[in-house]
């Protein structure tokens, strides 16, 4: 009896090791059909994944991954909502895989609103959809923030919603300002079907994402998708850190990060998800 026992011992051992390692952080870099390379941080929940969102900071992209004790820490410039490790990990505990873009090998000082939405971009983002799906099998929604959101709403239009399941923007680039004559309703209008979902603060200082912009863009969404959702924040830490009001503070949901990501899981995951999340 006590042998049986110490080899269940080992075996649950050696079952819990398998559960623990199965799901990790990595880097991956992949060849893309252009010759570049694109690499991107893969951040997975420790149960079977339930759907996989492919992640675009925002500003222009640039991105670090530093490797920690325990996983990746992300390091960026203005990356806002889609590239802060609070918004990864509030999706793993929902069961759902983060994968962060970083620019392609071509692109290191940074991704352009025109590269964004570019035939270029879209080879190299369609290598990382494939081995995504590949490896995982599960529905594949996109997330871009401020200058991010123009990644998903180039390529979810250029691929006439092939292999999207839906589009989480955040921050959502609205309107043209001195800086960016560019906002995402400049692309093909009615082409997006997929659920498309705006996370927007009220009190977002950048000119290019005002609160009072983002009917515009739920109007253009609406003619060709027949789920257009809204979560509208207020609160939290609205304080700027230094000149730029399109890097933190309401711009990036400092503060609320967590509760915001939690919100989007939950619409990805079909589940009750609040429209309006008020911080403190």
């Amino acid at each position: 009896m006590a042998s049986y026992w110490r080899l269940s011992l080992s075996g649950l051992i050696l079952f819990l090791s398998v559960i623990q390692n199965a799901y990790a952080d990595e880097v991956i870099t992949l060849n893309t059909g252009r010759g570049v390379r694109q690499s991107f941080l893969l951040a997975e929940p420790r149960d079977k994944p339930q759907g996989v969102v492919l992640m675009f900071p925002g500003h222009e992209g640039v991105v670090k991954f530093l490797k920690e004790e325990n996983g990746y820490r992300v390091d960026h410039e203005g990356g806002g909502l889609s590239g802060k490790k609070k918004t990864i990990e509030a999706y793993r505990r929902k069961g759902l895989v983060a994968a962060v873009i970083a620019p392609p090998s071509d692109k290191e000082g940074g991704m352009s609103i025109a590269f964004r939405s570019s035939d270029e971009h879209l080879t190299d983002i369609r290598s990382v959809i494939d081995y995504l799906r590949q490896k995982y099998d599960q529905k594949l929604y996109v997330h871009g923030h401020c200058l991010g959101t123009f990644s998903p709403a180039s390529i979810t239009t250029k691929l006439k919603n092939e292999g999207i399941a839906g589009m989480v923007l955040s921050s959502t680039r609205s309107v043209s300002d001195k800086k960016h004559r560019a906002a995402v309703t400049d692309y093909q209008r009615g082409v997006v079907s997929v659920p498309v979902l705006l996370v927007q603060h009220k009190q977002d200082p950048c000119p290019g994402t005002a609160y009072t912009n983002l009917v515009n863009v739920q109007h253009f969404y609406e003619e060709s998708s027949k789920k257009v959702d809204t979560i509208l924040v207020s609160g939290g830490d609205t304080r700027q850190k230094g000149i730029e009001p399109c890097k933190n503070g309401a711009h990036g949901f400092d503060g609320l990060e967590e509760k915001a990501a939690g919100a989007i899981a939950d619409w990805i995951l079909s589940k009750d998800f609040p429209r309006q999340i008020d911080g403190l």
